[in-house]
């Protein structure tokens, strides 16, 4: 019967996929440049984002991806200025470019940008402003304030790179990431009492602030796009680990993975040669660690993989401001409040949670509380599928 239950999930999730799969972290990169041009003051712009992303909201929102240029057209304005060149860029890489210049009539010209905001209202935008060479602070443009004055060093606060900005950014950063949602969620479920549980969150949260500080200081360097396969990779394992405790059948769901696994391996081994050595790696780390924990029942083995897995984590956070410019003097502070916002969103999943478990045992629900759990678990496994096979695809 749990196998069925198991089965019927999984068919849902992968029914529902498309919708899933739209709820990603949106987030642009933009330049802001300003130079005297004879009498006139010319503003360049120059705005990227994940190509994955943005096709994957264009697609949802009715857009057509062959028709960039309609979505584009009159995103940024201004009263203060007049368009003059706009260009998209599609360059073969993992992003989308939207260049413009401005001739403006002021030096100080305030703009609307309403890019991407139909699209993701928790989108968020990182710009950075240069003025004749001289450096302006970097700031954010959210859904609240796109109305932005550039060049002007009396910045309005909401915009700025400010500690309480970074820490709403860390916080708003991992409840809209449903796949850091879904790994926290596997690890209640593997742990078997609080204080196992403890001991994974702190394995966890020990993991990632490692590689978020080590990646943002340059002592680490990683694919962005790799990380993200990891991510759902991490995803993957837990989900089957959960799932095999569960139904007491770890042994056989391991060894049925590493087949699948193999073949898969072996399909990119005929087609992308060089990315096979990196499957076939992640392949036998999955089935050793299936195994460990199926052989040797240890709550070291679920504290060991959480900072394992944590650290991996930690590099996806990086990428969402690694391409931020900090200055140095800011960077510990930014950096501590964005792990902090990080950890209140944690704090907030894990309790939504224990609030649900308490009732349940309150009222005596055991065997809803067991087939929710595998139903959660069966549909993280599908979503975990969906996210390695999409995201190969847009690196491969």
């Amino acid at each position: 019967m749990k196998l069925k239950n198991i089965l019927f999930s999984f068919l849902l999730i992968l029914f529902f996929s498309e919708n899933i799969l739209s709820h990603q972290k949106s987030q642009s990169y933009t330049s802001w440049k300003g130079e005297l041009a004879g009498t006139d003051f010319v503003v360049s712009v120059s705005t990227k984002i994940s190509k994955a992303v943005l096709f994957n909201q264009l697609q949802n929102n009715g857009y057509r991806i062959d028709q960039l240029e309609v979505y584009f057209k009159n995103k940024i304005s201004s009263e203060d200025c007049f368009s003059q060149n706009p260009l998209i860029q599609d360059q073969g890489g993992n992003f989308i470019k939207y260049l413009d210049k401005f001739v403006c009539s002021v030096e100080q010209p305030r703009f609307n940008f309403n890019l991407f905001f139909d699209l993701n209202l928790t989108h968020l935008d990182f710009s950075s402003q240069q003025k004749e060479g001289q450096l302006f602070p970097d700031f954010i443009i959210s859904s609240d304030n796109r109305e932005i004055s550039i060049f002007d060093e009396n910045q309005s606060a909401e915009l700025n790179l400010s500690f309480l900005n970074f820490l709403s950014f860390g916080f708003k950063h991992i409840l809209s990431g449903l796949d850091h949602i879904a790994f926290l969620l596997l690890i209640i479920f593997l742990c078997a009492n609080l204080k196992t549980l403890f001991f994974a969150i702190s394995g966890f949260t020990l993991g990632h602030s490692a590689s978020l500080f080590s990646s943002v200081q340059g002592l680490i360097a990683s694919s962005t796009s790799l990380v993200e396969i990891m991510i759902g990779f991490s995803i993957l394992v837990c989900s089957i680990e959960v799932l095999g405790k569960k139904t007491t059948q770890l042994g056989m769901f391991s060894n049925l993975l590493l087949i699948a696994w193999a073949i898969l391996t072996f399909a990119i081994y005929v087609f992308i040669p060089k990315q096979s050595l990196f499957f076939l790696s992640l392949g036998l780390m999955m089935f050793c660690y299936l195994r460990l924990s199926d052989n040797y029942q240890s709550s070291l083995n679920l504290i060991f993989i959480t900072i394992v897995f944590g650290f991996i984590h930690g590099l996806g956070f990086a990428g969402a401001i690694n391409e931020i410019y900090l200055p140095k003097e800011d960077m510990l502070k930014i950096l501590l409040a964005f792990n902090l916002g990080i950890e209140i969103g944690q704090i907030l999943i894990f309790g939504i949670f224990a609030l649900f478990a308490y009732l349940f045992k309150f009222y005596n629900l055991e065997k809803i509380t067991n087939f929710t759990t595998l139903a959660i678990t069966a549909s993280i496994f599908g979503y975990s599928l969906n996210l390695i096979i999409e995201r190969s695809f847009s690196v491969f």
